[in-house]
């Protein structure tokens, strides 16, 4: 596959992301903490730090978004294997174990504020744990991506 076509898949699948995002942000969380706060009342004060809380979570992920439509646009003009592109990509994995540990700890914060339950901050945990290695992931492939820029950069200068 070409360079072109991989780019437009990149960038499909970018505008495929920020939309569920905006569906699971806008449309689906807010219904469940509704729904939530009308079968149980009694935790109608959840309803806006959780709202609130969850999304402060979203803007990293568009950010992330955002650093996958500039690499895409590089791999558009053969530019993958470049220093900017080995940034972007460790500003994902900062950005993203950010976005993990804010999620971790703003959990462990609305326990201890009784604004959670001790399984929603387990489940966070084994969560947040997984976006972590994920991190991890990006992080070899930004190192790899940089080590191939340095040989690309090398071989240019030689021819």
């Amino acid at each position: 596959m070409s360079n072109q076509k991989l780019s437009v898949l990149l960038k499909i699948i970018i505008v495929i992301m920020a939309l569920l995002g905006v569906g699971a942000y806008g449309v689906v969380l807010p219904w469940s903490l509704s729904t939530f706060v009308e079968q149980y009342p009694e935790f109608s004060y959840y309803f806006y730090p959780w709202l609130i809380f969850v999304f402060v979570t979203a803007v990293p992920l568009y950010v992330i978004l955002g650093l996958g439509w500039k690499v895409s646009g590089e791999m558009k003009h053969d530019m993958l294997f470049t220093k900017s592109n080995a940034k972007s990509l460790r500003l994902v994995a900062l950005f993203l174990s950010g976005d993990a540990v804010f999620f971790f700890v703003g959990n462990i914060v609305y326990w201890l504020i009784s604004l959670n339950f001790p399984g929603v901050v387990i489940a966070s945990f084994v969560f947040c744990v997984f976006v972590v290695l994920i991190c991890g992931a990006v992080w070899i492939l930004a190192d790899m991506i940089d080590k191939a820029s340095a040989i690309r950069e090398e071989n240019e200068s030689i021819i």
